[in-house]
């Protein structure tokens, strides 16, 4: 490894900081963006604006994954594994997906009880 990339920041630490404390910016207080870092504390601790972090660690997720995502002076992350980047990436949306699915099966549970009541079965 040269001394230049040991100055720099290590991809996966930044992916699995993403992933492990995305909506606290733990991935951006690592790569030197403390401003937006605790902005996305912020957020996360009002509650009523968390998602809002959520969906912003996401993106970095993605950003970071793709390798698109740079450390606060414009180098690169180091030491990049592209499958592990993609394994991410199909991982997230699968829980996206699956989060869709429970939401739409509680609708439709909160949707039976009523009509269960409404027709005086209950």
């Amino acid at each position: 490894m040269e001394l230049e990339q040991a100055k720099g920041k290590n991809w996966v630490a930044t992916l699995m900081l993403c992933w492990a404390l995305g909506m606290y910016g733990g991935h951006r207080f690592y790569t030197g963006k403390s401003n937006s870092a605790w902005a996305m504390v912020a957020l996360t601790i009002l509650g009523i604006t968390a998602p809002i972090s959520a969906i912003w660690a996401l993106v970095d997720g993605f950003t970071i994954a793709l390798g698109k995502y740079k450390h606060a002076d414009g180098s690169e992350l180091y030491e990049r594994i592209n499958w592990l980047g993609y394994v991410y990436i199909t991982l997230m949306v699968l829980a996206i997906i699956l989060m869709l699915l429970y939401g739409l099966m509680i609708i439709g549970m909160i949707g039976a009880m009523i009509a269960g009541t409404a027709s005086g079965s209950f």
